[in-house]
Order: structure tokens, then C-alpha cells, then sequence
């Protein structure tokens, strides 16, 4: 029974361990996470879409160009600015870049969408001689794309912008801002450009939902809290697991730069160390480096003279009695007078006087012995 039980146990221990392996390997939903996402925007942005425009073509494609990489607001204003500051359409075909920069600014990129826009206006007045562009309306998807691509600097967001709000196709728009965005929080991979990003993205949202999610990851993208944020490198490779977790990081107030502490810094070159040395080397070597400073006093004239007239007269030993008395007695005699003949025509030099005194005392002293 003991085994059969141990058998038993065994093999439900294994069983669980099987199910936990198989939880562990469920692929992530990433429809749902899409769904957090946009549930957790709604929180920051609120629940209202902008309504379609229901406005024609060629005015989609011109809203479109406003609002690439901009608010919704803002794209708005800047479309209103630019008819206000011309008589019809057909000026601001024929206008510079420059005046169309100027009616637009307060836009991103200004330079880039009069480009956009005057190349669209002149591509459809070519055509058609006319600025009416209806005829996209009752066209096929493939056609459609044909039609956009002939026109010249037409960017991805707005070709996907017009395919979907005109013929109603199941596109995620993305532009610059909303690529880096998607790219930070981890929807799309980090080296996605945005056709990739918008097909990958297409999987997953759904289409009823396509308006509202890219509405609300246009606002978070162009958010002015978030902007740095969302511009910076990423650390790491992130993913749809990982959206959750970002989407709180990047709420929460960005954390203080670490202040560099004493330790970090860099010692001294050798350079330094070198010179140093050199200098406090060549200091030394001189007068003035052994007494700090303080000259050394040189010693008196006489002293020299006094230690050689000692010195001399130590070495010096009578051969005879009678010879050394009678030099001695010469010498101390000849020495004193010219001792105190120099200390009367010179009293500065005293010591050397006093010096010469001494030798004589000395010697006289040897020679009476």
C-alpha cells in the first residue's frame, strides 16, 4: 500500500507539474492587452472619439497632413489658418513652401506638410483640372493604394488616414509619434518601421476598435507630460507582456539623476604627479627649499681663518725645546701685534682678530712647555 500510495503521489505531483508547465507556455492574448491599454487611456483622455468628418476627399487628405504628428486641435486650428490665409485652393498650389510654412506654423514640421500639401493640390489639379478627388470613393482597396502612391511625398499616415476614413478599411494609422510610442510601451517591436508596425498592429485590434485606439495612443504620443519620456532609449526589449508595467512606469514621476559622489571621481593624472614632484624637486635644490624659505646665513670671515690658524698650529710640533720656546715666543709675539693693529683699524673684524689671539695664546703656550 505504501508503494502504491508513493506511486500515487508521484504521479500526481507529476501531473501538476505538467499543468503548471502548460500554464506557463499559454501565449499571451495580445487582443487583451490591446483592450487594457485602451481602458487605462480612458482614464487619462476620457471615452469620446472625434466624429468622422464626413468632409471630401481632397479635404481628408489636407486634414490628414495637419494632423500627422499633431492633436487633434491642433490639426484643426492649423487647417482653419491655412484657408484663412489664402483666397482659394488654387493659391495655395501656386504658393512657396515658405508662405505655406508660415500659415502652418504651430504645427510639427511645417516645412514638410506645405511640401505635402501643395504636391497633393497640384497632383489632383493636373488631373482632373479641377480640385475634386470623389472618384477614390469608388474604388477598390488595391486601386485605391495605386492612386495614393502616384502622389509624391504622400506620407504612410496619411495614405492609411484617407484608406480609412473614406473607404472604411480596417487600417491602423501610425505615425512618428505614435510609432515611438507603440515602440516604448512594447506593442511593436523597437526595429518595426510604421507599415510593419500597422500590419502587426492590424492583428490585434480589432475594427470597430481601430478609430478609438489610435485616437487615444495619438494622445498619449503628443501628451506634453510624456514626450521626453517616450523619446528616450529603451533599456531592454519589451513586449505585449510587458505593456501593463510600462504604462504605470510612465505615470509615475521620472526619478532623480544619482549625484556623483567623491569616490567616482578621477585621481590625479601622472602628469600632475610629475610636474608636482618637478616643481617641489626644483624648490628644493635651491637656497630656499631645505629652510622653508629662509636664507642660510653665510659664516663670518674670521671663523674660516680662526679653524685654519687652530688647526695648523696643532699639526705643528717643536723639534726641540729650546727652538720651540724661542718661536713660540716670536710668533705669539708678532701675531699678538698684528692682532691688535687690525683690531684697532677695523673693529668689524673681531671675530677674526679674537681668532688670531687664540692661535697665539696656544702657541705661546706650546712653547713655554
Amino acid at each position: 500500500m505504501i508503494g502504491d500510495s508513493g506511486l500515487v503521489l508521484c504521479l500526481g505531483s507529476g501531473r501538476q507539474e505538467t499543468e503548471m508547465g502548460t500554464a506557463k507556455a499559454k501565449p499571451i492574448d495580445k487582443s487583451q492587452v490591446c483592450r487594457r491599454l485602451v481602458q487605462s487611456l480612458q482614464k487619462l483622455y476620457g471615452k469620446s472619439v472625434p466624429a468622422s468628418r464626413q468632409e471630401s476627399v481632397l479635404d481628408t487628405m489636407l486634414f490628414a497632413v495637419c494632423l500627422e504628428d499633431n492633436r487633434w486641435e491642433q490639426a484643426d486650428a492649423g487647417l482653419k489658418r491655412l484657408n484663412a490665409s489664402f483666397f482659394d485652393l488654387n493659391e495655395i498650389r501656386v504658393s512657396s513652401v515658405t508662405e505655406l510654412e508660415r500659415a502652418l506654423e504651430g504645427l510639427a514640421q511645417p516645412d514638410w506638410k506645405g511640401v505635402r500639401i501643395r504636391a497633393i493640390l497640384r497632383h489632383v489639379f493636373e488631373g482632373t483640372y479641377t480640385f475634386e478627388f470623389e472618384k477614390l470613393r469608388r474604388m477598390t482597396l488595391e486601386q485605391a493604394i495605386k492612386a495614393l502612391k502616384k502622389i509624391q511625398e504622400l506620407s504612410p499616415f496619411v495614405r492609411d488616414y484617407v484608406l480609412h476614413e473614406i473607404l472604411g478599411n480596417h487600417v491602423v494609422c501610425l505615425d512618428n509619434l505614435m510609432l515611438t510610442a507603440a515602440r516604448w510601451l512594447g506593442l511593436v517591436s523597437a526595429t518595426a518601421d510604421i507599415n510593419e508596425a500597422s500590419e502587426s498592429l492590424k492583428t490585434v485590434v480589432r475594427k470597430a476598435e481601430v478609430s478609438e485606439f489610435c485616437h487615444l495612443l495619438k494622445c498619449l504620443s503628443t501628451d506634453p507630460k510624456f514626450v521626453d519620456r517616450l523619446s528616450e532609449p529603451l533599456d531592454r526589449v519589451y513586449t505585449m507582456a510587458d505593456v501593463a508595467e510600462r504604462i504605470v512606469a510612465l505615470q509615475l514621476p521620472k526619478p532623480a539623476p544619482q549625484p556623483v559622489s567623491v569616490g567616482d571621481s578621477q585621481p590625479p593624472s601622472s602628469k600632475g604627479r610629475k610636474n608636482e614632484s618637478g616643481k617641489s624637486g626644483t624648490k628644493g635644490s635651491g637656497s630656499k627649499g631645505a629652510t622653508g624659505g629662509a636664507e642660510v646665513q653665510k659664516p663670518p670671515k674670521g671663523a674660516g681663518s680662526t679653524e685654519k690658524t687652530e688647526k695648523s698650529a696643532v699639526k705643528k710640533k717643536p723639534a726641540t725645546a729650546g727652538k720651540g720656546a724661542a718661536t713660540g715666543a716670536k710668533t705669539a709675539s708678532g701675531k699678538a701685534a698684528a692682532g691688535s693693529g687690525k683690531a684697532a683699524a677695523a673693529p668689524s673684524k673681531g671675530s677674526s682678530s679674537a681668532g688670531k689671539s687664540a692661535g697665539s695664546k696656544s702657541a705661546s703656550g706650546k712653547g713655554r712647555r
